[in-house]
């Protein structure tokens, strides 16, 4: 009997809850928001104060804009939706010094926007071709950063300073709540064709670079360089790893080549990127880009006011010796205990590796298990540590956004560094174990980089689904709940079934519901009930509890403000319904069953005349089946600025060349160890490239394009890391013995020297390889050279 209710319940809510979140497309209808660049979003506390102060301010302040003030349907959020004319964007584009490109009678290439040579530029005859979506952004929200405080400027307890920007504070300080740009739905598509469903051709760079700014085009254009440079050691490593199966010598030799061809190949990589970088920086019109003499401060930024020396107005002013002190007293600590940390996790691991190869009992797969809770641990204190790493440089305080984000990615890489290749070291360099080293390097890099990229796919999702209340944790609990109580009644059920079978059979076997002549019982009805029969109690009490429903089959069911629609033959939808479906019955037809005191009246069979409708509603009690669709709001139709809203906000690429960097770290660090290394980072990186388009097509706001010459800071570090690279491998080549097997003669001190010598000959070939290659091509460096001599001209002129 509880048995029987349980499914009743259950299988209800997990019906219910399955429907709601398959509905959600049904539900929430997006209508593409027109005449809007920049939405700007406002918390639910903000008082209408603030809000006509703020639009005050920008309508003095930037009189070349216009805004509208909406409020969201399902949110109930305030918005500015804000936008421009045309020959406003020209002015702006002179203003913060756009670069377009010429028409190639005027010499083409790329040159700083006047409107007074307007006619110089392409497509400047039409007003849809000329700025793309992300420069139209980018000149507004230049407009917006440098909308300044007067003196005196007070908003409740927020005082600005004199000339300070108000929007940047106000973000920082919560009253706004979000500031980005909106999709362009005609170009997504377009990328969604062009770019993440075309796996195997070239990335549409120049339209990525165009749509989401030089930042994350460069990105994209780092990522698939990085990938196609993977295809060398990736196909060397596997031949070698073919070859060094025969014997012993040949895995010595192969280890020793493949180590020296790794770092030959990171330098090379490293040293073709740079010349890459500047083809598409000039292409992009960032390579000459002059850094700002005068760099904003952050938001963020606080510190004692002063008169600033340079501006003369006021400003504020942190002590460098704080941020020291804060440095050595705060930040180095909690780094060491970051360290201590991962070292016990990584002794753990390994001692409970040592514990499951002591019992020879268990199968041999279950070694990877401590290595498998090893990568997850890695894992999961990689999002320990980046929280970590974005507190501590908060609290340093700093005042320029390019020192805050250089101190941030050394301090990812401090901690990234150790808590990924600290086990690592630690079986390569203390236990000397070349096998060992290999399983885990294998399980590091497989497990890690599975898991990010299901991360990457799905945590935007269920962000934006748990916004808009379609996938909040309560739903989340009840589907988890009925699933876990289904199947476990499912497994009960079947565990009484076979006892019950089990008592029914004498000791030979033999049924012992004989009657007294020895004539068997006939056999009774069975329900063949979620994959196992009813027992003879149970029948009797659903067959009983059966004749006592009505039940109504309608085809038609009119709902006030709802209208769900039954799919014939859906026998998923039906498995688990309480009610009997006799044979030859239409189980579609089967839609509302109603209790003895409900108005309805039993319907007639489909042969009488008429059709049978079931007004729902009506009634003592209004009872519903449960084989309904679950019941739903009204269809919301939803804008795009308002779904976008609730979308999560795209970081920066800091976290996507942070994995990336600690994947090029596996390959070139440890590459004597596991030749197949490249091979799965080549296997991923494809992979990695789609995924990260579809995030940020699908599942993220549209990010500010940003304008950067190169990959910054990530280059050095990667430099360094093929660097180290080189360290590592002549160190393990000479402590792992293939050195003394391939040379037996060798004494121990002659060892060491042929490895002194061996780690500087490959540092020196490292070096000639920097200097032989030039970081520009040549024909880069005489374009850059024309636009320079023109400029002069222009000068004289």
């Amino acid at each position: 009997y509880a048995l029987l209710h349980l499914d009743k319940l259950f299988g209800k809510r997990l019906l219910q809850a399955r429907h709601f979140i398959m509905s959600r497309k049904s539900w929430l209808k997006m209508v593409p928001t027109e005449n809007c660049d920049i939405l700007m979003t406002f918390p639910d506390t903000i008082d209408d104060h603030t809000l006509l102060w703020l639009l005050n301010q920008i309508r003095i302040g930037i009189p070349q804009v216009s805004i509208q003030i909406r409020q969201h349907k399902h949110t109930q959020a305030h918005a500015f939706f804000i936008t421009t004319t045309f020959e406003n964007l020209l002015r702006g584009a002179e203003q913060m010094g756009m670069h377009k490109a010429v028409k190639p009678q005027f010499g083409g290439g790329m040159r700083r926007f006047s409107c007074e040579e307007d006619n110089i530029y392409e497509n400047i005859e039409s007003e849809l071709c000329f700025f793309t979506s992300q420069e139209r952004q980018s000149i507004i929200k230049y407009w917006l950063d440098n909308l300044r405080a007067k003196q005196g400027e007070v908003l409740h307890n927020i005082h600005f300073l004199e000339g300070q920007p108000i929007i940047p504070e106000l973000v920082a300080r919560g009253v706004i709540h979000q500031m980005f740009p909106l999709h362009e739905q005609r170009i997504l598509n377009q990328l969604m064709t062009s770019w993440v469903q075309a796996v195997c051709e070239r990335q549409p760079l120049d339209d990525i670079c165009d749509y989401f700014g030089v930042k994350i085009g460069m990105y994209f254009a780092w990522l698939g360089f990085y990938t196609n440079s993977m295809l060398y050691p990736a196909v060397i490593g596997f031949l070698l790893w073919i070859l060094a199966e025969a014997d012993q010598t040949s895995q010595d030799i192969c280890c020793v080549v493949f180590a020296l061809f790794n770092v030959v190949w990171a330098t090379l990589f490293l040293e073709r990127w740079k010349r890459r970088e500047a083809e598409l920086a000039y292409r992009w019109g960032t390579l000459d880009t002059p850094a700002e003499s005068l760099e904003e401060p952050r938001p963020q930024f606080r510190g004692v006011k002063r008169c600033s020396p340079i501006t003369g107005c006021e400003e504020f002013y942190y002590p460098p010796w704080k941020r020291a002190l804060f440095r050595w007293l705060v930040s180095l600590p909690i780094c060491l205990l970051c360290l201590c940390f991962v070292f016990l996790a990584m002794l753990l691991c390994l001692e409970l590796q040592e514990v499951v190869m002591e019992i020879q009992e268990l199968p041999g797969i279950t070694r990877f298990i401590p290595k498998i809770l090893l990568a997850i641990t890695v894992t999961i204190c990689d999002e320990v540590y980046k929280k970590i790493a974005y507190w501590l440089n908060d609290m340093e305080n700093y005042r320029l956004q390019s020192a805050y984000e250089n101190n941030l990615i050394i301090k990812m890489v401090f901690f990234e560094f150790i808590n990924s290749y600290l086990s690592l070291f630690y079986i390569g360099f203390y236990l000397k174990d070349m096998e060992r080293l290999k399983e885990m390097l294998a399980t590091l890099l497989i497990f890690r980089q599975f898991l990010q990229n299901i991360k990457e796919v799905l945590q935007p999702y269920l962000y934006e689904q748990n916004k808009l209340g379609v996938f909040t944790p309560k739903v989340l609990w009840e589907l988890l709940q009925a699933i876990v109580l289904k199947y476990g009644r499912l497994a009960l059920g079947k565990a009484q079934a076979s006892m019950t079978a089990y008592s029914f059979l004498g000791p030979r076997g033999i049924p012992v519901s004989h009657t007294a002549n020895g004539n068997p019982e006939p056999k009774r009805r069975g329900d063949l009930k979620a994959g196992f029969r009813l027992s003879e109690e149970e029948w009797d009490m659903n067959d009983s509890a059966l004749k006592q429903r009505k039940v109504s089959f309608t085809e038609k069911v009119d709902y006030q403000d709802v209208t769900t629609e039954m799919q014939t033959g859906d026998d998923s939808f039906l498995e688990d319904s309480p009610t009997l479906v006799e044979e030859g019955m239409d189980p579609s037809s089967i839609f509302d069953s109603c209790d003895e005191d409900s108005d309805c009246e039993l319907c007639p069979s489909s042969g009488d005349q008429g059709e049978c409708h079931c007004n729902v509603g009506e009634g003592k009690e209004d009872k519903k089946s449960w084989i309904d669709p679950p019941e739903e709001s009204k269809t919301v139709t939803l804008t795009q600025a308002e779904i976008e809203s609730c979308m999560q906000t795209y970081e920066d690429t800091l976290q996507d060349y942070q994995e990336m960097f600690i994947q090029f770290g596996y390959v070139v660090l440890f590459s004597s160890a596991f030749p197949l290394a490249a091979m799965c980072a080549l296997i991923n990186n494809i992979i990695e490239i789609r995924s990260d388009a579809l995030k940020l097509c699908t599942g993220l706001q549209r990010p500010f394009g940003q304008r950067v010459e190169n990959i910054g800071q990530w280059q050095t570090a990667m430099e360094a890391m093929g660097l180290i690279a080189i360290i590592v491998n002549c160190y393990l080549i000479g402590q792992c013995g293939q050195l003394q097997r391939l040379f037996p003669w060798l004494s121990p001190e002659m060892t060491i020297i042929s490895i002194v010598l061996l780690e500087h000959f490959a540092i020196l070939l490292k070096y000639v390889i920097h200097v032989a290659i030039p970081d520009i091509p040549g024909w880069v460096a005489e374009e850059m050279a024309k636009l320079e001599y023109r400029r002069r001209e222009a000068f004289k002129v």
